[in-house]
């Protein structure tokens, strides 16, 4: 709904539209104030006050809100609801105002006010989409965005917008889809890709999801974000040369590697068995990154030990491990790896001397290791089964139900049952044993 305007103010509403058409906004503004002071104080005594048309109050908003005044903006706005509550425009442009300030919440109560006075524009239906994802409102930014989209369908925000409720409400057929037109239209955009990305994953669909990020590689889009996703994608397709090569092109395409996400890489290359991509990779990380801080350093040394070990170099880890034990004799990852150096040498021991000589050094480190939370679990659990191997069920059981505690697994959970009836088997036989012991005596 509009308010009237007289025959006076329409003529001067049509001249400020010429000024407007010419920019000439400041002229506009001061033709408008001095009207509204003239009518409603009139410096000629004969005449008597009047009363503006809430029209000529919002029109002024309006200059305001041109010549970024807020405050005046906001307070004209406001004074033209007041004098005419059901007036739909100056709603909307509150809610734009509000919006350019980003106080979203009374944004959205006054787009609500004007979609309800009958406002039906797609700007004002986007805007309140927008509104409503703020807040986390998916289901009603859907709505809001569908309407804003089925009125204006080349609008790239509405269908961004109505994509990104699909993603939040876990749509992603939908949002596939909607990010693939995006796509289409704009192929250089290398966050609709990406977002594409997402809901592929989400929806398994892998081999979608690598051609997306393959595509962003040839059209020379990609980043360090995406090569290493493309990285830890061919991994999981069982494919570890393509997946070195993602991450060494992810190196490359940083101006400053990030390498505690690279070392990740090269974890998650050698936890998958791949060994001598792991150990080519870590070499690429020590030539490509310069000077590491120093927990990228231990970080780095610690991934290297992980590989010799699995190529069973064991001497070469406790080369590497020794050093890093001089220098960071506290650092319990270092601890814990050092217990599982010993523990592997204990396996491997020539006699029953150096076996018992290196689970002592395992012991050591396995307790000290398991007195820092960030390795309290891994220690437990790694000490209680070197008690196990080494038949020592009773003493195991305690720290095997440590490590439970920390984290429970069905495998852990089965483990801990069976050293548990073996411990009570133990107890068992040395009770039996003990009484006869004693009953020899007698």
């Amino acid at each position: 709904m509009e308010p009237d305007v007289s025959d006076t103010e329409q003529t001067l509403l049509t001249r400020l539209q010429v000024l407007f058409t010419e920019s000439k906004f400041k002229e506009a503004e001061e033709q408008l104030i001095r009207y509204i002071k003239e009518t409603e104080k009139p410096t000629d005594p004969k005449l008597q006050p009047g009363e503006i048309s809430p029209a000529l109050v919002f029109v002024l908003g309006n200059l305001y809100f041109q010549s970024e005044r807020p405050i005046e903006a906001e307070r004209a706005f406001k004074l033209s609801i007041r004098r005419f509550p059901k007036f739909r425009r100056a709603y909307t442009n509150l809610g734009y105002l509000y919006a350019s300030q980003t106080k979203l919440d009374d944004a959205l109560a006054a787009f609500q006010k004007a979609v309800e006075l009958g406002e039906k524009s797609s700007r004002v239906m986007g805007m309140l989409g927008y509104c409503y994802m703020s807040k986390q409102n998916a289901l009603a930014a859907e709505n809001a965005y569908r309407q804003a989209y089925l009125l204006d369908p080349n609008s790239r925000d509405w269908k961004l917008g109505l994509a990104q409720t699909f993603l939040m409400q876990e749509k992603f057929e939908d949002a596939a889809s909607m990010f693939g037109n995006l796509i289409k239209e704009n192929p250089q955009d290398r966050q609709l890709w990406m977002r594409q990305t997402s809901a592929f994953i989400s929806m398994e669909k892998k081999q979608d999801a690598i051609l997306n990020l393959e595509m962003l590689r040839l059209l020379k889009l990609s980043d360090e974000k995406s090569l290493n996703l493309l990285g830890n994608l061919y991994m999981d397709q069982s494919q570890p040369l393509l997946a070195l090569n993602a991450f060494s092109d992810a190196m490359a395409a940083s101006s400053q590697i990030n390498v505690p996400q690279a070392i990740k890489s090269a974890r998650i290359l050698n936890d998958n068995g791949n060994t001598d991509e792991a150990a080519d990779l870590i070499q690429k990380i020590r030539a490509a990154a310069g000077t590491i801080a120093p927990a990228d350093q231990i970080a780095l040394d610690l991934a290297e030990v992980k590989v010799v070990t699995a190529k069973k170099q064991i001497d070469q880890a406790g080369v590497i491990l020794n050093r890093l034990a001089k220098e960071n004799p506290t650092n319990p990852e270092i601890l814990l790896e050092l217990a599982r150096y010993y523990d592997q040498l204990a396996k491997a021991a020539p006699n029953e001397e150096a076996m018992r000589a290196h689970i002592g050094q395992a012991k050591t480190n396995y307790l000290l290791a398991a007195e820092h939370t960030s390795t309290a679990y891994p220690a437990n659990l790694g000490y209680g089964q070197l008690l196990v191997r080494d038949s020592r069920t009773m003493e195991a059981l305690p720290y095997l139900e440590k490590a439970l505690a920390l984290k429970s697994s069905d495998n852990l959970t089965q483990y801990t049952a069976r050293v548990r009836r073996a411990a009570d088997q133990e107890k068992k036989r040395k009770e039996r044993e003990e009484a006869a012991r004693e009953q020899a005596k007698k």
